[in-house]
């Protein structure tokens, strides 16, 4: 039994201007993650700034007061690191993950790009054709691009959840200095920050880098002057979308471009992140299509060999989720694979699932729960999502005992939620020019 000088493994502290910093120190291990997390993607973006999100994160790598582009790449291999960073509908993340000698000069490169960034005008010129390279590349691989296509589907085009994360040739080649840090103003805010490291770390050296760079971060936003010692809290500020966004029409939306496979998707309802029912919706998405055990993975893959890949996922958003299935396959066998997915989602509405499955599901699922958190990088991803949700770590227990509990009955009653036949939709992209026929009908109409 540790004693009472043992310090706890996770620790949570708050930086002078409010900003949380969550650890987790594990001793045995030889390296460590560390993160900032920014509340903010494209759904929060005003349809003049489409992309602005994604192309901000790009530029923060180009150059600090004290390093050149050139310096941050050759430090981080120097260190033997990964930085990186990646942006999504709603958090934009800024990583280092490097071994555990080196951490502090990892972390000090890291809150240098992220707090002393200089955004060169030369480097914008040259980053806003790099992502546009980006864009087109998303656009020539369809398993990636269904997906952003299948999101238009479901939310309207030009809804913010709707919109593509990267944008559009046209957006990213309108922005600049001034609309960069317009945006850092409104979005970059402490309140909407939280920093997270897991792995072989001293927290009390790490609190004191973190808060002498970010921590005096203003009140008013990343490039702004204010009072910094101001405690923020609360929602996300300057937020474009306030109410849960309506779901559009679920009509069928089949994009030609000839390609040797068909790439679908079919989507249903799904829930807010921290929903109570949160743990049903696992459930139900693992069992559908989340393992080689899964109905569609043996009835679509494994009984008729109709397709390659084939799954299904969950996204979960600040007010609202949605769930969506995906499968390639060649031009001929799309009906046929669409109505075993409608078949599939039918049988999910009407019948009760059997203990065996049940079992098999809760196994696979906890199994690659627990096998996930030997990752430094997604504990630390763990440790700032649940500062978001619930303002405090939360412990693994109440996950697994969450996936336990669930029941058959629940089951039933989530995919009624989620696969209401009249909110299913469907997108396609590939050679066929409109959905199967009979297929567009099966699936939303039962």
């Amino acid at each position: 039994m540790p004693d009472d000088k043992t310090p706890a493994p996770i620790q949570t502290r708050y930086l002078d201007n409010g900003i949380p910093l969550l650890t987790e120190h594990i001793p045995h291990l030889r390296s460590a993650s560390l993160g900032v997390w920014v509340q903010t993607g494209s759904r929060d973006e005003h349809p003049a700034e489409h992309g602005i999100s994604h192309f901000l994160e790009h530029t923060f790598f180009k150059g600090t007061t004290s390093r050149s582009a050139r310096d941050i790449a050759e430090q981080v291999d120097a260190l033997g690191g990964d930085l990186n960073a990646f942006t999504s509908r709603e958090q934009t993340a800024f990583y280092i993950k490097s071994l555990s000698d080196t951490l502090p000069e990892a972390a000090d490169l890291l809150f240098d790009v992220f707090t002393r960034p200089t955004f060169p005008e030369d480097e914008l010129v040259r980053e806003r054709q790099v992502v546009v390279e980006e864009i087109r590349m998303v656009e020539d691989d369809p398993e990636e691009w269904i997906h952003d296509l299948h999101a238009g589907s479901m939310w309207g085009d030009d809804a913010p959840l709707g919109r593509t994360i990267l944008g559009s040739e046209a957006s990213v080649g309108r922005m600049d200095g001034t609309a960069i840090h317009s945006y850092l103003a409104r979005r970059y805010t402490p309140g909407n920050i939280v920093v997270s490291a897991a792995g072989n770390l001293d927290p009390e050296h790490l609190y004191r880098m973190a808060n002498a760079t970010l921590g005096q971060l203003p009140a008013g936003g990343h490039g702004t002057s204010g009072n910094a010692g101001a405690h923020v809290s609360g929602a996300p500020s300057g937020a474009v979308s306030a109410n849960p966004p309506e779901r559009t029409a679920a009509l069928p939306h089949a994009h030609f471009r000839p390609l040797e496979q068909v790439h679908l998707c079919v989507g249903g309802q799904g829930l807010p992140a921290g929903h109570p029912d949160r743990f049903v919706l696992y459930v139900l998405n693992d069992l559908l299509g989340g393992g080689g055990s899964s109905r569609l993975f043996q009835e679509i893959r494994e009984l008729r060999g109709l397709a390659y890949t084939v799954y299904s996922s969950h996204a979960a958003y600040r007010d609202c989720g949605e769930v969506t299935i995906y499968a390639g396959c060649g031009p001929e066998s799309a009906a046929q694979v669409l109505g075993l997915i409608g078949t599939e989602l039918d049988r999910l509405c009407d019948e009760p699932v059997g203990a065996e499955e049940l079992a098999r599901t809760r196994g696979h699922l906890k199994g690659s729960l627990m096998l996930g958190m030997e990752s430094t990088f997604n504990r630390m991803s763990r440790l700032a999502q649940d500062q978001v949700l619930w303002g405090a770590p939360q412990e693994l227990d109440v996950i697994l005992r969450g996936i336990d509990q669930v029941t058959p009955e629940q089951i039933l009653t989530m995919a009624r939620h989620a696969f209401e036949p009249s909110g299913r939709c469907i997108t396609t992209l590939g050679s066929l020019r409109k959905i199967p026929q009979g297929t567009a009908s099966a699936l939303p109409n039962r």
